[in-house]
């Protein structure tokens, strides 16, 4: 699978795929309480699956006001 990260500059990497978010989270040290992962147009949940031939998103959130 493809990994796009955003922070603090786009990086992608590749990485088996076929697990969990929250696998590929702690395979990354991402933490994410602090980070929002997208695949597509749709936020991810820690237990959704992610397959070999997918592409994911991270970005750190933001908060503030």
């Amino acid at each position: 699978m493809k990994v796009i990260l955003h922070r603090p500059q786009r990086r992608e990497i590749e990485i088996p795929g076929g697990k969990k978010l929250a696998d590929i989270a702690r395979e990354l040290n991402i933490n994410l309480e602090s980070h929002l992962v997208v695949r597509g147009d749709t936020i991810l949940t820690r237990d959704e699956f992610i397959r070999d031939d997918e592409v994911i998103e991270v970005f750190p959130a933001v908060s503030g006001g």
